[in-house]
C-alpha cells in the first residue's frame, strides 16, 4: 500500500436529485478506496430529494460536501465541483456509477511512475441499472501500457465503436487546469470526449486493461434523470472532432492529420444513424426525433452520413410500424450476442 505521505487524489462527484440506492453505492466505492490519501468532494446541485438529509449522516474526515451558489447546468457543476478539489491528480465519479477498491491505487501507482502521464483510465464495465454485478459489456478492451500522446490519439480515433475514460480515469491536476475550459457550458453533456482529446495535448496517456470501474446503463425510460439527450449528445460529439481539427499540436499526432479525424467523423456519423434506428425500432424516440436526429448529424458530424437517406425513407413509410415488433426482436438477438462478444465468453 502506498504512503500517506504520497500525493492527494480527489475522487470528484457531482451529484443532483440521483436515485438515494445508486449514489449511497457511489460514494461508497470511494471512501472504500485503499489508496490512503484521498479526498473525496460531493458537490450538491441544490438536490430537492432525500439525497441531502443521507449526506448529514456521513461522517468520513475524507468527504467534504459541497454547493454552488445557485442551480448550474450540469457540465458547468462538474467544474465548479472540480474546482473545489485540492488533490494533485482528480477523478470524476458520476453519482449513479461506481469503482472498485483498488481504482485509485492501481491507476497512482502508474501515474507516479511515469510522470509525464497527463491522464490515466482503465477498463469499464457496463452494468446493469438495477444490478451493478452483471456486467453488460466491457468498454475498451486494449493492452496495458504507457502510449504517447500520438500513440494514443491515434488509436482512439480507431477504436470501434467507442472509448470511454470515466469513470475511473484520472487526470493530472496541472494538466486539468489547461482543459477546464472545456466545461464552461459549449459542450452540453458528452464532455468526456473532449477532455481526453485535450488532455494529450499535456503528456503521455496511461490504459490499464482492468476492470477498475462499473459504469451504470440506464436511461430516462428507466427513470433517470435527464436522460432524453439524443441530440445534444449529437451535437456534442461533433464539437469535440471540432476541437481536434482546431489543434495543430493533435493534428500533428496523427499519420494521415485532418483525414483521421474526417473518417472518424464519418464512422460516428454511421454510428449515429443506427442509433436513431434502433430507437426508432425499440420506441424510445419518435419519427420527429429521428429527423431532427439526421439532420443534427450532417451539421455537426458528417454531411450525407452513410445511411441517413434510407433512414430518413424509412420513417416516412406506415410499414415500419407493422414491422417493428419483428426488428425489435432481431435487435435483442443482436444485443445479446454482442454482449457475449464484448464479454469475452
Amino acid at each position: 500500500m502506498l504512503s500517506p505521505s504520497q500525493p492527494l487524489f480527489s475522487i470528484v462527484i457531482p451529484l443532483y436529485n440521483q436515485q438515494l440506492p445508486f449514489f449511497q453505492q457511489a460514494l461508497e466505492s470511494a471512501l472504500n478506496q485503499t489508496y490512503p490519501h484521498i479526498e473525496v468532494i460531493v458537490s450538491d446541485n441544490h438536490s430537492t430529494n432525500d439525497v441531502p438529509a443521507f449526506l448529514t449522516t456521513i461522517q468520513d474526515p475524507r468527504l467534504r460536501v459541497v454547493k454552488p451558489p445557485e442551480f448550474l447546468p450540469m457540465v458547468r457543476h462538474f467544474q465548479f465541483a472540480a474546482d473545489q478539489a485540492t488533490g494533485d491528480y482528480i477523478s470524476f465519479l458520476c453519482s449513479d456509477d461506481w469503482i472498485y477498491p483498488t481504482a485509485i491505487e492501481t491507476l497512482a501507482d502508474q501515474l507516479l511512475a511515469n510522470p509525464k502521464a497527463a491522464v490515466a483510465y482503465c477498463e469499464i464495465e457496463n452494468v446493469d441499472h438495477k444490478d451493478i454485478t452483471k456486467v453488460r459489456l466491457y468498454t475498451n478492451r486494449k493492452k496495458s501500457g504507457v502510449r504517447s500522446a500520438a500513440e494514443s490519439l491515434t488509436e482512439l480515433l480507431h477504436s470501434r465503436p467507442f472509448f470511454a475514460w470515466i469513470p475511473g480515469g484520472i487526470m493530472k491536476r496541472s494538466a486539468y487546469e489547461q482543459v477546464r475550459y472545456l466545461l464552461d457550458g459549449a459542450i452540453t453533456y458528452a464532455f468526456d470526449v473532449a477532455l481526453l482529446f485535450k488532455l494529450h495535448e499535456h503528456g503521455d496517456v496511461i490504459y490499464i486493461d482492468k476492470p477498475l470501474a462499473k459504469f451504470r446503463v440506464w436511461t430516462a425510460k428507466d427513470g433517470k434523470l435527464g436522460g432524453a439527450r439524443l441530440l445534444e449528445n449529437i451535437g456534442d460529439l461533433g464539437k469535440s472532432c471540432q476541437l481536434l481539427e482546431e489543434s495543430p499540436r493533435l493534428i500533428n499526432y496523427l499519420p494521415n492529420g485532418v483525414q483521421d479525424i474526417t473518417e472518424w467523423r464519418a464512422y460516428q456519423a454511421k454510428r449515429w444513424i443506427m442509433a436513431l434506428l434502433v430507437g426508432i425500432i425499440t420506441g424510445t424516440i419518435d419519427a420527429q426525433t429521428c429527423r431532427e436526429g439526421i439532420k443534427t448529424i450532417d451539421k455537426h458530424i458528417s454531411p450525407n452520413p452513410t445511411g441517413s437517406t434510407a433512414l430518413a425513407a424509412l420513417i416516412a413509410k406506415p410499414q415500419i410500424y407493422v414491422v417493428k415488433p419483428a426488428l425489435n426482436l432481431l435487435y435483442r438477438l443482436y444485443l445479446s450476442i454482442q454482449y457475449r462478444t464484448k464479454r469475452g465468453i
